[in-house]
């Protein structure tokens, strides 16, 4: 039999008490753990910041970058989303530049940035832009644009930065809308194109044919195959944000083949739905400057004029009048100013700037044509008031994208032709009828 002494028991029974304590202590803590501890600490907006900015770097870890963003503040962004939406912010970064720091903006410079952003209250990405906190990159190479690189951080209500999911996605949807557009026109697909067309932005949507839409493409398709020398490699993002991505062509020859820059913008309404703003400058044509009368071409906006010509051409008129003197002579004789006479035709008027001493005794220029209800005036070989839309997008396939408002400069004059639809009385086909033809030099 053994005997254990009462005084070894106390001891060995507090050795064993504070044993227990001990792991009671570790189990209360590993149980916090599991329950908060394992949970990242929440980050602001200059970490989230940094973050991305070392993501835009080739060289950086993006996946440990990605991991170092608490889980509530990735609005359920998967990594692979996270791989995507980086690549996209870093194609506004020449591919030679490197990052070299970042600036929150904030005030009334936030204010007016983010104020550019809304083009329509209704827009769902309103709210989300207004709690954006834009971040201005620098880095040590060139843009073209010359204008900084911004991207945002979104935050919740309760003022929490986070990155929003739909945002990115959004982003992302529309620079792979844009890499398809202008692999289209790279590639000269006819057929691509034609689809293309339906998302263009115009001041009007209007009715077209299948024949229209295809002039239109084949004019776009030589658009971008003549005129834009640059290659898409070098086409310059300039911003994107949820609702809007603009891209910047550098080198774009235009109608006197002088090299300008050119700004294609690309939008994502409220049903997620993007529309292209890509306008192709329709610029009048030489033989529309004359007025065409029983389709025979006869006087030109800009010539002289002279009541002999007019009446050979076409008879007598109905009326002359003139208005008061708009510029007076350097001889100070009243009557020898120079005015605008008004000569009036059956449908049509001819308005002629110059002296007037008389119904068939003044001189002056052709400054303006403007025809209305005759079937034998048109403006150059193809247009009448007796035409439609149709026609005119025949003869000029983006006159829609200008408002039927044709231009063109010449020895440095300007000219315009507008033409007047009547949009309350459309054709059966869809085609709208034109109402008015006003050919006229922009200035006296």
């Amino acid at each position: 039999m053994t005997f254990v002494s009462k005084k070894n028991t106390g001891r060995r029974l507090a050795r064993s008490i504070s044993v227990l304590l001990v792991l009671c202590f570790f189990c209360g803590i590993l149980t916090s753990c599991s329950g908060k501890a394992f949970q990242k600490k929440k980050i602001d907006a200059p970490e989230m910041a940094r973050i991305l900015v070392d993501s835009l770097s080739d060289s950086s870890d993006k996946e440990e970058l990605f991991n170092r963003i608490p889980e509530e503040q990735r609005d359920g962004m998967t990594i692979s989303e996270y791989y995507e939406y980086i690549s996209v912010l870093q194609k506004m970064k020449p591919s030679s530049a490197r990052v070299t720091s970042f600036q929150i903006i904030s005030g009334e410079e936030r204010d007016a940035l983010l104020k550019k952003m809304i083009f329509d209250e209704t827009h769902e990405y309103t709210d989300l832009i207004r709690s954006c906190i834009p971040v201005k990159i620098q880095i040590n190479g060139f843009r073209v644009s010359g204008v900084p690189i911004v991207i945002y951080l979104q935050t919740k209500a309760d003022g929490t930065v986070y990155l929003n999911r739909s945002w990115a996605k959004s982003c992302m949807e529309l620079y792979s809308f844009s890499a398809h557009y202008f692999e289209a026109y790279a590639n000269e697909n006819l057929t691509d194109v034609i689809s293309l067309l339906s998302y263009t932005q115009v001041k009007e949507a209007l009715p077209e044919t299948r024949d229209i839409l295809k002039e239109k493409a084949k004019e776009m398709i030589r658009f971008y195959s003549h005129n834009v020398k640059s290659e898409y490699d070098a086409y310059e993002i300039v911003s994107i944000d949820a609702s809007h991505l603009v891209y910047l062509q550098p080198a774009v020859l235009d109608s006197h083949l002088q090299t300008n820059r050119r700004t294609v913008r690309f939008r994502s309404n409220e049903e997620g739905v993007i529309s292209v703003i890509d306008p192709i400058e329709s610029e009048l044509k030489t033989a529309d400057l004359y007025m065409y009368y029983n389709g025979r071409r006869t006087v030109r906006v800009g010539e002289h004029a002279a009541p002999s010509q007019l009446e050979s051409l076409f008879g007598k008129p109905l009326t002359v009048s003139c208005g008061p003197v708009v510029e007076k002579a350097s001889s100070g004789d009243p009557e020898d100013g120079l005015r605008n006479i008004l000569i009036r035709y059956n449908g049509f008027t001819i308005t002629v700037y110059g002296v007037y001493h008389g119904e068939e005794d003044w001189d002056g220029t052709y400054t303006r044509f403007r025809i209305w209800d005759s079937e034998k005036a048109g403006v150059g070989p193809d247009l009448q008031v007796t035409d439609t839309s149709w026609d005119v997008l025949k003869s000029y396939p983006f006159a829609d994208e200008a408002g039927f408002e044709l231009k063109v400069q010449i020895d440095g004059e300007q000219y315009q032709l507008q033409i007047g639809l009547d949009r309350d009385e459309p054709n059966s086909d869809g085609s709208i009828p034109i109402d008015t033809l006003i050919l006229q030099r922009i200035g006296n």
